[in-house]
């Protein structure tokens, strides 16, 4: 038989491989035609470190010039809000709760185009957030508007983090990009069992979601910043803050930043923007 295969031959191809192919081709023209990102945060339990992980995010967005529109939905512990109020632009207040309540959302984003938008959501929110979801058909919405979502689901160890980052994927499918940030306050990477050996992890790295690991800030330089409601940037330039804790926030910022870059397109971070302050 001869081997050879002449240039001018074509090979047939699978149908199922071709389609595969072209679905994954429309996917990619669909994303390139979306300019802007809307990072969602969420997480289970409260404490899992959702909003330390919002925070952070967030200081980069200001510590490298983006041009952002920031919401904290989770009224009962409104830490992103509750530190970062102040910010230029400021956090607003988002309430998924009530129907109406986050309309302001949609009209802040045609209104103003901004390429990138945080929205952090309460703890345990996902029926209120499909609820409000179906209702103003957001995901359609922001779509014509050229938005990409990306959810970002912080872990624990605890079988809640599994379950409830299953119904978020069954419930949005492939209308979102995902990241999984495993909050090491928990654990070691490795410790994150329930997780690493489920279905759900194998589904969501099938469908191109990123796992970055955040790290654990030390209790006492965390319970000052809370304390004082203070902002990452503010900290670094408190009077009333000691040495060690100024150390410890700027060694966690570089160690937080390195592993967000991991998924620096997802989560809205150009790798050309401008450092601005020390702790980056």
């Amino acid at each position: 038989m001869n081997e050879n295969v002449n240039e001018n031959q074509q090979i047939p191809q699978n149908e199922e491989t071709t389609e595969n192919q072209q679905t994954t081709e429309n996917q990619q023209l669909e994303t390139s035609e979306q300019t802007g990102r809307i990072v969602i945060i969420t997480g289970d339990k409260g404490g899992v470190g959702k909003s330390t992980f919002a925070r952070g995010l967030l200081h980069l967005y200001i510590n490298k010039q983006l041009k952002y529109l920031a919401y904290d939905s989770d009224h009962r512990n409104a830490q992103l809000y509750r530190h970062y109020d102040s910010a230029q632009p400021g956090v607003k207040l988002l309430d998924i709760f009530t129907r109406g309540g986050a309309d302001d959302l949609l009209i802040d984003l045609e209104k103003e185009l901004p390429p990138l938008v945080l929205v952090d959501l309460p703890a345990q929110s996902g029926l209120f957030f499909e609820n409000f979801e179906k209702d103003l058909g957001v995901f359609d919405a922001v779509k014509g508007l050229g938005y990409r979502v990306t959810m970002v689901s912080v872990l624990s160890r605890v079988k809640d983090s599994v379950n409830i980052l299953r119904i978020l994927h069954k419930y949005c499918g492939d209308r979102v990009d995902y990241v999984v940030v495993k909050n090491l306050f928990h654990g070691e990477a490795d410790k994150f069992e329930r997780y690493d050996s489920s279905d759900t992890r194998t589904k969501l790295l099938d469908a191109g979601a990123v796992e970055i690991k955040m790290p654990d800030l030390f209790f006492k330089p965390y319970d000052y910043i809370d304390e004082n409601n203070l902002t990452f940037s503010e900290v670094l330039e408190d009077k009333q803050a000691n040495i060690v804790i100024k150390s410890r926030v700027s060694a966690w910022l570089k160690e937080f930043e390195q592993s967000v870059l991991n998924a620096n397109e997802l989560l809205g971070i150009k790798e050309n923007a401008v450092i601005t302050d020390q702790a980056a």
